[in-house]
């Protein structure tokens, strides 16, 4: 029989697909006498290859599965993103001197550059709230994800905060906030990566 070489005629395709056919019929002959001789079980080669291709699709489905699992199981869905940015907002824009760990709660729903630069400026933070003796209290009036990345989300946060002015209950002064916020996955929560106040 001779090797292709890119010039192989008609005659010797048909004579190599002959002695193929030849070769399976003898191996088939081969194992029906084994069988009869007691030396093999007999499993026909339709079943291996159909027994083979059923493990091969098992083991797709399966890779497949575990995946698609694996990716459910880390997605966050928009509800969750604008939860954490209500929660995240409501604490960073609410100063209150009688909370001294506030800027340790802020840093703990930080994460990337806001984590970064509001370390940097924790302590006057602390000591600026403090001084002034700010009290307020903050609402979220509104969240929508406008935007998602990856496993990130751009948040905007509509906000009131109310200050107390020292002169009793329904006296204080409130301000409405907008703000753009990234929210994104971190130690297993959704922290604030980056805020940006909107005019």
């Amino acid at each position: 029989m001779a090797l292709w070489n890119g010039a192989t005629s008609a005659p010797e395709i048909a004579a190599a697909r002959a002695a193929r056919r030849d070769l399976r019929e003898a191996l088939d002959e081969l194992h029906a006498v084994e069988v009869d001789a007691g030396l093999r079980r007999q499993v026909p080669r339709r079943r291996l290859i159909l027994a083979a291709l059923v493990a091969i699709v098992a083991v797709v489905l399966a890779g497949i599965a575990v995946v698609a699992w694996t990716d459910a199981r880390n997605a966050h869905t928009d509800d969750d993103f604008e939860r954490a940015a209500a929660e995240r907002v409501g604490v960073l824009i609410a100063p209150d001197h009688r909370d001294p760990s506030r800027a340790r709660r802020i840093l703990a729903g930080a994460t990337g550059a806001f984590y970064d630069e509001f370390a940097q400026s924790a302590d006057s933070y602390s000591a600026f709230v403090q001084a002034n003796g700010s009290v307020s209290e903050s609402s979220v009036d509104g969240t929508g994800v406008s935007a998602r990345e990856g496993d990130s989300a751009t948040v905007l946060v509509a906000a009131t905060v109310v200050f107390d002015t020292g002169g009793g209950a329904g006296d204080g002064q409130a301000r409405r906030f907008r703000l753009r916020v990234l929210v994104t996955p971190d130690d297993g929560s959704l922290k604030l990566g980056a805020v940006q106040y909107l005019p």
